[in-house]
């Protein structure tokens, strides 16, 4: 029974994802076969490198707040973990706590404390979803300027804003409000525990859950001590985000389509609201629907919008899921260096 259920857990939000696309791919399979193969390789190149960018970002927004957090890791390595700890998500629908897990493990054999662990992740997440919010306002305002009517996009993108804000103000708020976290801590404890098991087989023993919460504290309190090395955070999270739009851009340049920059802001926001969305991985199939529905409302033919947004799928989040794999098994490699020194 219970391998059952985890086997739910994973696959059938991946089933819902691959029915989507498949209902949004097989009515346009002509015209998306068609533009493909006339796709130019050097824009697609440009979309890869921004890819590597936009991982290399996450990765040093990472090391830069254990390095607050006063744990210095070997950058490469803070990068492998950023890594394989993002594309866990792809996989493992979660609302991101399957990446919070996952890279609290691979931290863990690194001798970062979970407490740590889970600072650095909020932190981070606080920062992302902070800028997603901007990305998305913008694409609101931008929709709302081109076409001067409030449609049932301009709705649904104040909805995103309010959802997206108010998961980073929560965050916030049981992040410094005491109280708050003293009652939630153990919920986030028991939480990632059960993650961990699921991913490793191993969990966090019940008489270290204190020592977690002495750590989360700790941590806590060291931010908001040198809270002033964290815009540099917040410019890797913003380096990280441009990335994602320049791949967008250049799949898109691919597929022979260069827009304005304010119509890629819009479909783009578009599509990161639906990644949001905790039931599918990634928000296969829904971002690809959202984008090909506004992009293909803003003149660009349905064949090209789908394609680009195709492009940008496999570019941002298979490939890089796939090279994971080999990433991991290096990071595994290098955790007997960790375990032996002192």
């Amino acid at each position: 029974m219970k391998n059952w259920k985890q086997k739910l857990f994973i696959y059938a939000p991946i089933a819902i994802s691959l029915f989507i696309l498949f209902s949004l791919v097989y009515p346009n399979l002509a015209p998306l076969v068609a533009t493909l193969k006339t796709s130019v390789p050097i824009f697609l190149l440009l979309a890869l490198f921004f890819s590597f960018t936009s991982y290399l970002f996450m990765g040093l927004s990472l090391w830069e707040v254990l390095k607050i957090l006063g744990h210095r890791l070997p950058f490469w390595e803070t990068v492998g973990v950023a890594f394989v700890s993002t594309t866990v998500n792809y996989f493992v629908s979660s609302g991101g706590v399957s990446g919070f897990a996952s890279r609290a493990h691979l931290l863990s054999k690194r001798k970062i404390p979970y407490g740590i662990s889970v600072t650095s992740s909020v932190v981070i997440s606080v920062f992302i979803y902070l800028v997603l919010s901007i990305i998305i306002v913008e694409g609101m305002f931008l929709q709302l300027i081109k076409t001067d009517q409030f449609g049932i996009k301009f709705f649904e993108g104040v909805a995103g804003v309010l959802f997206v804000l108010s998961f980073a103000f929560a965050l916030v708020l049981l992040f410094f409000h005491h109280d708050l976290r003293s009652t939630w801590a153990r919920k986030i404890y028991h939480t990632v525990n059960h993650l961990l098991y699921f991913f490793s087989k191993k969990a966090i023993p019940e008489e270290t859950f204190l020592e977690f919460e002495t750590q989360l504290s700790d941590g806590i309190h060291t931010i908001h001590s040198r809270r002033y090395e964290l815009p540099l955070v917040l410019g890797y999270v913003c380096l990280d985000w441009i990335s994602n739009i320049f791949i967008l851009n250049y799949a898109f340049r691919a597929v022979g389509v260069n827009m304005g920059s304010s119509k890629l802001i819009i479909g783009f926001a578009a599509g990161q609201l639906m990644t949001v969305i905790p039931l599918l991985p990634g928000g296969l199939g829904a971002m690809e629907a959202a984008m090909t529905a506004v992009y293909s409302q803003v003149g660009v033919s349905v064949g090209q919008a789908l394609a680009a947004t195709l492009i940008f799928r496999f570019i941002y989040y298979l490939v890089p899921s796939f090279a994971s794999i080999f990433v991991y098994w290096g990071l595994k490699v290098s955790e007997f260096q960790h375990q032996t020194r002192k």
